[in-house]
């Protein structure tokens, strides 16, 4: 019996086993296909989440660029809006509008103090000490097209005939008082390119040296052919002035200049040999000034002038003064870059002139004027002097003026000049001394400062 049950045991064993793998099976297939489906469905709501995460993202930077760009262009308008109601308060009135910060001008100040000994005790001008004048300088914008400038030297003077001899008295009046030396608007931009104008009282552009005021000088005193024709210090007038610079191109690259000049003719009264005219000249004068500037090579810079001036020399306009003249300067910069620059500077007039007696006078006169720069603040020079008298060609002046200049500082100057002058006037040795002084808002030095 035992024997049979375990016979029918093992006989029903791999049936049962059988039966029972046959059951799990499947489910366990089942399970797997759950888990899959379960899988992909977990990855197709990441990889739809993916979606619409970056279409949020692209809509939002779209709607980030679109606030930008809106942004940006209304502070565009904005500034735009700015501007243009700016410049309609500009021109919306009589007046020009300007800002808080300009209402003041720019103002320098410049006291020139020298002194001289001579051998000379009758010539008042002599053997003294002063302050020769103080100089205020006013500039500012007027408008985006114009700016103004000012200059009101306070002047303490002796008079200082080129002419003086012996046998004249010299008197010894000290003239005080305040000049409008300048006044003018210069207009630089108004339409036309290359183009700038001066409106009302100003330095004539005849010659170099005549644009300068007496602290910007290279020497002490002026030079004689200036002092000879055109006066003591400057020929100045009021009027207009017009400058046109050649567009390169036309010139091959040069630089060339043409001034034109209309102005009432009074000069400066009796202190301009030529016009020496007052209110009552009824005919304006004319100037006329072409300048060509080049560089010869890298170091050498060649300057040319010419200048005609027709006017009047005496109120009733019978009297006609006509002046040529030309110029000249050559500056050589250091190639080594240092400090050992020179320059090289020729001035002539040449003027036919009517005097009282009926004559025509018809002289002429130059000087010549070499600089050397030894170090960033010596300079050493001399001029030599020749003119006849512009009223009186029967006259003849000359001299040579070695001097010696000291820059302590740009705006503190020292000079000493000797000059030994003789000719159809007293014979003369004169030992100069000069202190310049500046303060204040102050413009570029001539370039022959080299600095």
């Amino acid at each position: 019996m035992h024997a049979r049950t375990g016979l029918l045991a093992a006989v029903a064993l791999p049936w049962v086993v059988s039966a029972a793998l046959a059951q799990t099976a499947p489910a366990a297939d089942d399970r797997m296909d759950q888990f899959e489906k379960r899988l992909n469905e977990l990855d197709q709501k990441y990889q739809s989440e993916l979606k619409k995460r970056d279409e949020e993202i692209a809509r939002l930077k779209g709607n980030l660029n679109q606030r930008s760009a809106a942004t940006t262009r209304d502070a565009v308008d904005q500034t735009k809006q700015d501007v243009l109601a700016d410049i309609d308060a500009r021109t919306a009135g009589p007046f020009t509008m300007r800002t808080p910060a300009s209402f003041n001008p720019s103002i320098g100040v410049v006291s020139n103090f020298s002194g001289n000994i001579s051998t000379l005790n009758k010539n008042p001008a002599r053997n003294r000490f002063d302050i020769g004048s103080v100089e205020l300088d006013l500039r500012a914008p007027i408008a985006p097209i114009a700016d103004g400038v000012v200059i009101l030297p306070i002047a303490r003077e002796v008079e200082s005939d080129l002419f003086f001899t012996d046998a004249e008295d010299g008197g010894g009046g000290i003239d005080e008082g305040i000049e409008i030396e300048e006044a003018y608007v210069f207009l630089h931009d108004f339409g036309v390119n290359n183009l700038t104008a001066k409106l009302g009282r100003f330095h004539l552009r005849f010659g170099r040296q005549n644009i300068l005021h007496e602290h910007n000088w290279p020497t002490t005193d002026n030079n004689f052919v200036n002092k000879s024709f055109l006066g003591e210090e400057a020929l100045t007038d009021s009027g207009l002035s017009l400058s046109y610079v050649i567009p390169p191109d036309w010139v091959g690259g040069q630089y060339v200049e043409l001034v034109g000049e209309v102005v009432t003719g009074e000069g400066g009264g009796e202190t301009t040999p030529v016009l020496n005219n007052d209110a009552s000249v009824d005919s304006p004068a004319v100037n006329l000034h072409a300048l060509w500037n080049t560089n010869l090579n890298d170091d050498w810079n060649f300057e040319l002038g010419g200048s005609f001036l027709a006017g009047k020399h005496d109120n009733s306009g019978s009297q006609d003064a006509f002046l040529y003249g030309l110029d000249a300067t050559l500056v050589r910069t250091d190639p080594t870059g240092g400090f050992a620059n020179s320059m090289l500077m020729f001035e002539g007039i040449y003027g036919n002139v009517d005097t009282d007696d009926g004559q025509t006078q018809h002289a002429k006169g130059f000087y010549v004027l070499g600089q050397q720069q030894l170090n960033r603040d010596w300079y050493v020079g001399i001029r030599g002097d020749w003119t006849q008298n512009a009223v009186d060609d029967s006259q003849e002046v000359w001299a040579i003026s070695p001097y010696v200049t000291w820059y302590y500082f740009e705006f503190l100057r020292f000079r000493m000049q000797y000059q030994h002058k003789d000719g159809d006037v007293a014979s003369e040795d004169t030992l100069y001394f000069q202190c310049t002084f500046t303060f204040g808002a102050h413009p570029p030095h001539p370039y022959w400062a080299m600095k």
